[in-house]
């Protein structure tokens, strides 16, 4: 079966995704903690409101294999309204960042189906009038990737470090928040996605469904791969608040299996892809709070695969410089998109009589 097109999985997914209908159990999170279900409550809402945490929502696994072309662009964008509402409108873009790298002043993280999509709509956006003409503007950089050769995707990994600094500190900060050890253990809960639920019976109404066709359809998107369970990432997706994120484009001349089983377990690199893009292959998102962990990091894996590691390419996008980051923009984007080509499909279909 095919769910993207299929109008109820559709619609299903359309809920989901944006979370609607997904929610924490406040009562099995304060009997596993073992505290009261007012200081849980009180406790899960104050990461909510403080933005530690983004609320729960089925991640779009299928994201990557609908969109497998990942593409870095270092633009020149001049900073006006006009391209602040192209960052937030445009469906390909899951992020846009201040960058100073040469003639360019932004980063933008953009999914396509493929190069033809890429191109035109690339050919489009100055003909439609999202952009300033680009006479005046540096051509952009632009780097392309597959998603499909991605080896790691895990946005819960900096809870492991989360841990080691609490156990030696005593507290923990996250963004401006000093949390305490039971914050610390309902974090870890959360981002694990245990005690998150979904109201199947609200689902049901919603979809206008009934609540055994709504279970046994969310188990089929779970098992197929196309959600993956319910969780809560923090809501910048890849860097928990207030910390860099670093995109680093690295060469590997040997040792590369090695390598990456040591990515694999870095408490600091939410994503990793491997890569052909002149003499780097590989792609590496990491996050620090601190740039001189982040230069700590790159020297300890210099240092523990001597001669292995050739040229290393980075770019650091600080926190207080994101113009926009929706991880769900993107996924939300493709399934209105085929509800909309659905539709059509139907009126064609119904005026052909």
């Amino acid at each position: 079966m095919d769910h993207l097109e299929d109008d109820f999985s559709l619609r299903l997914l359309r809920n989901l995704v944006s979370g609607d209908g997904t929610d924490v159990n406040i009562h099995a999170l304060a009997k596993d903690l073992g505290i009261h279900r007012t200081t849980a409550k009180n406790k899960v809402e104050s990461l909510f409101e403080n933005r530690i945490l983004d609320h729960p929502r089925y991640p779009f696994l299928q994201l990557f294999q609908e969109y497998p072309l990942l593409v870095l662009a270092w633009a020149d964008l001049p900073r006006i309204q006009q391209a602040t509402n192209f960052f937030e409108e445009d469906p390909n873009i899951f992020a846009a960042f201040s960058c100073m790298e040469g003639s360019y002043n932004t980063l933008l993280i953009e999914f396509f189906e493929d190069m033809e999509s890429y191109h035109s709509r690339r050919e489009n956006i100055v003909k439609d009038h999202k952009l300033p003409s680009r006479e005046n503007r540096a051509p952009a950089d632009v780097r392309i990737f597959s998603n499909k050769l991605e080896f790691k995707y895990n946005p819960a990994c900096f809870l492991t470090d989360m841990r080691r600094e609490f156990r030696a500190k005593g507290s923990l900060v996250i963004g401006s928040q000093e949390l305490d050890g039971v914050d610390l253990k309902i974090l870890s809960h959360l981002m694990n996605g245990e005690c998150i639920h979904s109201n199947e019976t609200y689902l049901a109404r919603q979809l206008g469904s009934n609540r055994k066709k709504v279970s046994r359809r969310i188990s089929m998107l779970v098992r197929e791969g196309i959600v993956g369970p319910p969780v809560c990432y923090f809501p910048d997706l890849l860097a928990p608040p207030k910390y860099n994120l670093i995109i680093s484009m690295i060469e590997l001349r040997s040792e590369r299996k090695r390598i990456k089983r040591a990515l694999m377990s870095d408490d600091h690199v939410p994503r990793a892809l491997e890569s052909s893009m002149g003499r780097y292959n590989l792609l590496v998102f990491s996050a620090f709070k601190a740039i001189d962990e982040f230069f700590e990091w790159g020297e300890n894996l210099i240092s523990e695969f001597p001669g292995c590691v050739g040229a290393i390419s980075n770019t650091i996008l600080s926190s207080r410089k994101i113009h926009m980051i929706d991880p769900q923009k993107v996924s939300l984007g493709l399934i209105e998109r085929r509800l909309w080509e659905m539709r059509k499909q139907r009126a064609l279909r119904k005026d052909r009589g």
